[in-house]
């Protein structure tokens, strides 16, 4: 998503004010009490999802005679735009999909039901930790279509080459990480880094954050950050770039900005990299290398993993909408629904609900498996998903990655970047 269409977004919070003041005097979309009830559906993504998504609701509407759903659909780019005008508009669709970053701006604002209330609504399958990633201080907001949690991708070939071994995932340490990873790139293969810089990325920052007990925002959206921890991690990543670890960090920062299939781990020159674990299955047609998925490193042997479900996005109800009923069939309809996940696979993630997921997963190829058994590993492990991203808060990538850029060349030293990052952060939430 483009920095100008996150802005965008953003810019049209006085508008979604004015709509979330006048959604208590109902509205929305609807129809006569004498015919069926009409519930418009809307969502972004490619023209694959675009057609299965048709699919779903084409079979549901086939299976109903009370409720007809049409759908609205779009690109990323001009999604966000045109439920901000809708919004604003007092005539959002009645459901919509949401990404995690715009939860808490369109939820404080009053522009979406609590789904919590929504009388009918079967939520029984989804696991609790799941769940609870679309909850915010105003209630369930969203409801989770798939989940995916952060991993190591592993390229056991590349450790084996260099006479090393994988370690016990369960028991690894960032120490471990950076010997093992040093020792990688000491074996001489071409081009070869044991792993990937980081420093620059939010999902590496927030994962740290969270094994040494810290958060990017608190539950009232104010941002918590503290600035140790982040120049803790910081010259951690400078440690394993000066040791020899990590990639060169030239080379990281083209390749921060790629494609995916230009990644260190998809051109086979990085042992190690923390990403999403559903990637690997792009990583893997890349490389044309099998990959594995370990959990990654702990502060200390046994300590916290940091570990969490990451929305992969959400079903929201506007808070408009007049047939509010209709859409908690619509919605039971599909994260329950057998027929909706073998149609919708793991396309909008891993599904939350556990029954759904034990019955597609036959249906999948090797590498989703791999993501999917490595998601049910984490089971007892994983923590409360961090809180949703506040209103002014969406730019945190672009953020990170520059003053991670500037720290790991030497432009700036991590406790001024440190300062810098959270006053700016912190600013840009406040004045939201």
């Amino acid at each position: 998503m483009s920095t100008l269409a996150r802005r965008t977004v953003l810019a049209s919070g006085a508008a979604l004010g004015t709509a979330a003041t006048l959604a208590a005097c109902g509205g929305g979309s609807g129809s006569s009490s004498s015919g069926p009830v009409t519930l418009r559906f809307a969502w972004w993504g490619s023209d694959a999802r675009h057609q299965y998504t048709q699919k779903i609701i084409d079979d549901f509407n086939a299976s109903q005679s009370g409720i007809v759903v049409k759908g609205e659909f779009a690109e990323w780019s001009g999604y966000w735009d045109k439920i901000a005008t809708q919004t604003a508009a007092n005539d959002a669709p009645d459901v919509f999909q949401m990404d995690a970053i715009y939860l808490r701006s369109y939820g404080d604002r009053g522009a979406l039901l609590d789904l919590s209330e929504l009388e009918g609504l079967d939520t029984s399958g989804i696991e609790e930790s799941a769940l609870q990633t679309g909850q915010t201080p105003d209630g369930l907001l969203g409801l989770v279509t798939g989940i995916v949690p952060l991993a190591m991708v592993t390229n056991p070939g590349i450790v084996t080459q260099a006479g090393l071994q994988l370690p016990d995932d369960t028991a690894w340490t960032w120490d471990d990480y950076e010997k093992l990873s040093a020792g990688i790139t000491a074996a001489g293969l071409p081009n070869v880094y044991g792993c990937g810089t980081g420093g620059i990325d939010e999902a590496g920052l927030q994962l740290w954050c969270k094994q040494n007990g810290g958060a990017l925002y608190d539950e009232d959206g104010k941002v918590v950050l503290e600035t140790a921890q982040l120049v803790d991690w910081w010259e951690y990543n400078l440690g394993l770039v000066a040791s020899g670890a990590a990639t060169p960090v030239s080379v990281a920062m083209e390749r921060a900005t790629a494609a995916l299939d230009q990644n260190g781990m998809a051109l086979n020159l990085n042992a190690f990299s923390p990403m999403w674990a559903t990637q690997v299955t792009a990583l893997t047609k890349a490389s044309g290398q099998p990959l594995q998925l370990l959990r990654p490193p702990t502060q200390t042997v046994g300590g916290a993993p940091g570990l969490y479900y990451k929305p992969g996005m959400f079903w929201s109800v506007s808070a408009r909408s007049k047939n509010p009923e209709a859409a908690a069939t619509f919605l039971s309809h599909l994260v329950s629904d057998p027929g909706v996940a073998d149609l919708m696979l793991t396309e909008r993630g891993i599904p939350a609900n556990t029954t759904i997921r034990e019955q597609i997963t036959p249906k999948l190829s090797e590498t989703d498996k791999i993501a999917v058994a490595y998601t049910d590993s984490l089971a007892d492990v994983v923590a409360e998903t961090p809180p949703s991203a506040p209103a002014g808060a969406s730019g945190i990538e672009e953020i990170v990655r520059r003053y991670g850029s500037d720290v790991l060349f030497g432009k700036q030293q991590p406790p001024a970047a440190a300062e810098a990052l959270v006053d700016e952060l912190t600013q840009s939430v406040e004045t939201a």
